[in-house]
């Protein structure tokens, strides 16, 4: 049997799925840079992050119902052009203020790359072969996102605009959809009423409010921490370059990447909401260590210790999230797990400011607790019992 890997539509699904997680972790390390050119403080700088993760959290709802109503491919080609060409843009941007509101547009063309790959693949294919492609874009987006802080670093030394330009990527990949993206055979569509009765339903449902709880934790800690206040701490604290600091934030991804694709395996002997509950604990571990290494080389410990824990929660969640979802209504259920994504990208900067006042010590310690605090609010919610783990009855 041909592999499904070998298919360019499954391809190009990764491709999306790459530009879904370019917005932030490729310029994260040149946010020093971004301060000393446009002369602004490190709390501003966050806005970088907020301007273009909050646009999600309005319009995922919206890009979803319209991907269900009228097709993946009208809504997917639009949004990749408008995030590479704002992308793109903020490389000349004359001043922060121009630059901010150039990441407003970006975060609405990025807002539903990533939950529309993953509906893609849930559209494609079925049973095992579903299993398989959901592992390897899992894989593909850990990938991406341990690359995209070392090549953000590595461009950066040529300035603080040149990884803006690599955002252009985004159009070609618009324009091969157009060609290679082949629309599902639609079901039969249901009335706007019933609709909307349906995703009303899955959202207020139990699993559906601990998973994206869950989703919105997690990026709360990978975006106000690792993304946002890493490189200030290093770059405080150690003088540490935008190549070092791209180098220490990819390590922690790498791990993710090692993580991630034991998916599969992993959820054959335990359950999806089990593994994202536990990872929680490796969120808090390391981010308590944070404020411990005693230089950079030091970092890699609590680096692997998050990495740990996110390798565990997001592919699970995603999982997790996906069997919630029927076909006819899956673009719009994932969309609750994209708007819990953005949620949490947008207050991470915000609410770890507000905690920096204290220090940076304190707001990594302070972190970590509430990492650890997750934990006991999942395994509460879900009310684990010893037969939850593990899930099934095969060998292993």
């Amino acid at each position: 049997m041909r592999s499904i890997y070998s298919e360019r539509r499954l391809q190009l699904v990764f491709g999306v799925t790459m530009m879904g997680v370019m917005g932030v972790s490729l310029i994260s390390p040149i946010f020093p840079a971004v301060v000393e050119h446009f002369e602004i403080s490190e709390r501003q700088v966050g806005l970088l992050v907020t301007a273009y993760t909050l646009p999600g959290i309005f319009v995922a709802l919206g890009i979803g119902v319209l991907a269900d109503r009228f097709g993946r491919k009208v809504v997917l080609v639009p949004l990749l052009v408008l995030f590479g060409v704002a992308g793109t843009a903020g490389a000349f941007a004359p001043d922060f203020r121009t630059l901010v509101a150039l990441r407003v547009f970006q975060g609405v063309g990025g807002a539903g790359l990533v939950t529309l790959s993953i509906t893609l693949i849930g559209d494609f294919y079925d049973g095992p072969q579903r299993g398989a492609a959901m592992g390897v874009n899992a894989s593909v987006l850990s990938v991406a996102t341990a690359v995209y802080p070392f090549l953000g670093g590595v461009v950066g030394t040529l300035g603080w605009y040149a990884p803006f330009l690599l955002f252009g990527i985004a159009v070609p990949i618009a324009f091969l959809a157009l060609f290679v993206l082949d629309e599902p055979t639609p079901e039969t569509p249901v009335t706007l009423r019933e609709y909307a009765d349906r995703v009303a339903t899955i959202a207020a449902s139990r699993e559906t409010i601990l998973g994206a709880f869950a989703a919105f934790l997690a990026f709360t800690l990978l975006y106000g921490g690792v993304i946002t206040y890493l490189p200030v701490l290093l770059e405080q604290r150690f003088g540490s370059s935008s190549l070092v600091i791209g180098g220490v934030q990819s390590s922690m991804s790498v791990v993710v990447a090692i993580v991630a694709s034991q998916t599969g395996v992993l959820v054959k002997r335990f359950s999806e909401r089990s593994l994202f509950t536990v990872g929680f604990f490796g969120y808090g571990s390391g981010l308590l260590a944070i404020p411990l290494a005693p230089d950079p080389a030091w970092f890699l410990v609590p680096m692997a210790l998050f990495g740990l824990g996110h390798g565990l929660v997001v592919p699970t969640v995603q999982t997790f999230m996906t069997t919630l979802a029927p076909d006819q209504f899956r673009a719009a259920t994932m969309s609750l797990y994209n708007i819990a994504l953005r949620l949490g990208q947008t207050l991470g900067p915000v609410s770890f400011g507000v905690v920096y006042v204290f220090g940076l010590d304190s707001m990594f310690f302070a972190s970590g607790i509430v990492a650890i605090a997750g934990f006991f609010v999942l395994a509460a919610g879900f009310r684990f019992r010893p037969s939850d783990i593990p899930r099934r009855d095969s060998a292993p």
